[in-house]
């Protein structure tokens, strides 16, 4: 990788994870290959050490692999792309950023944990649609596949591999735990119900939550593949690598850093023909109290292109502090009516236009927010329209 600031301890986990994950396709493999030993419950925790005493730092282990990653060619479809087996279970919600494992209860679960690493790839990936049954879980969540995790053979207790804030809920649950290594979202906007891929996958629903279910159908396997995702945050803790002197910060809402952003969206055939909707974001709050200065009526926008408006509008409300102002989603290429754009270049004739009316109208505020009336809006949502949809039928 590039020359850069010292490593944290939890970003040299990250890179170990991902390297043994992509170039030898799980620890054990890599244990393999260098000739190390270790149980198999001690991979992760033994890893650092070996890596250390064989290549001196980690930043040289990831130097020493760096052409095998592929950085500058990564397939869009890498995860798939390796044949990892493919695992399907139901989640009462969808926070890989606070939830980094996949668990089974009882003695039931620990048997079933002990089975499918006999006959699972290491790793291997688990896809998790959230059950319908909960009353907090997120409406647009219920029943939808969420997302995927690529889960190791490294098993540990759920704590581990779980925030604090979930250490003193449901403690009897989902014990016999896997790490997971890294994690995608299912884009909102294209996310199946689960009886898009299975119709009777519902009857089987408590035995699917309790044990998982092996998928083995190709067609199965085939719409998983296509549905658009992008990679994002998964939960992981530091591994006992080498001190860093001056570290020691309060952990009071410490939250792991997520991953460097590689290809964005991911689908089949790459990014670059996915339809795109053209979007208006709205901020809402005191907009007089946030400028420092009186908004005259007018109102915080950022407008833009996106294969997914609402993923985009969570990325930026996670950039700013939690409080009293929200990012929300004023109006969308669908939720006008209109279709999605065909591809990146035809999306972008739009956003040039909204562009170019803003920038001579409205005040600009940087990158693509402004300061803007709403007839102004209407204007540039009018224009952005126009450009994007000028050649459909």
């Amino acid at each position: 990788m590039q020359a850069g600031p010292r490593f944290s301890q939890g970003g040299d986990a990250k890179a170990i994870s991902r390297i043994a994950t992509e170039v030898y396709g799980g620890f054990r493999q890599m244990f393999d290959a260098h000739g190390w030993d270790a149980p198999g419950e001690k991979l992760m925790t033994s890893a650092s050490a070996l890596i250390v005493k064989q290549y001196g730092t980690i930043r040289a282990f990831e130097a020493a692999h760096h052409d095998r990653l592929g950085l500058n060619h990564r397939s869009a479809n890498d995860v798939w792309d390796r044949e990892y087996d493919v695992l399907l279970t139901s989640f009462w919600g969808w926070t890989p950023d606070t939830w980094g494992t996949v668990g089974w209860s009882g003695d039931r679960g620990l048997a079933r944990r002990r089975n499918l690493l006999a006959q699972l790839t290491d790793p291997f990936i688990t896809v998790c649609y959230v059950t319908s049954n909960k009353s907090h879980v997120e409406r647009d969540l219920k029943g939808k596949i969420a997302g995927f995790y690529v889960v190791s053979h490294e098993t540990g207790d759920r704590d581990e591999f779980t925030h604090p804030i979930h250490h003193g809920r449901d403690v009897h649950k989902w014990r016999h735990s896997l790490r997971a290594l890294r994690a995608f979202n299912y884009l909102p906007e294209h996310r199946l119900n689960v009886a898009d891929l299975d119709p009777g996958l519902l009857v089987r629903a408590r035995s699917v939550a309790a044990m998982g279910e092996v998928l083995t159908d190709p067609e199965q396997i085939a719409l998983l593949r296509r549905t658009p995702w992008i990679e994002v945050e998964v939960y992981t803790t530091a591994l006992p690598l080498l001190s860093v002197a001056g570290d020691e910060g309060s952990s009071h809402g410490m939250v792991p850093a997520g991953p460097a952003s590689r290809e964005g969206y991911a689908v089949a055939g790459g990014s670059h023909w996915m339809p795109r909707e053209l979007y208006v974001l709205r901020f809402d709050g005191d907009i007089d109290a946030y400028l420092g200065r009186p908004s005259e009526g007018r109102v915080i926008i950022k407008i833009g292109i996106s294969a997914s408006p609402d993923l985009r509008r969570q990325s930026i409300q996670k950039a700013i502090p939690r409080g009293a102002y929200r990012w929300r989603i004023d109006r969308t290429s669908r939720s006008s009516g209109l279709q999605m754009c065909p591809n990146h270049a035809v999306a972008v004739k739009g956003e040039d236009a909204m562009k170019r009316h803003l920038a001579a109208n409205a005040e600009w505020l940087g990158g693509e927010f402004y300061l803007a009336t709403e007839d102004d809006i209407e204007a540039a949502w009018r224009f952005g329209c126009q450009a994007a949809y000028e050649d459909f039928e």
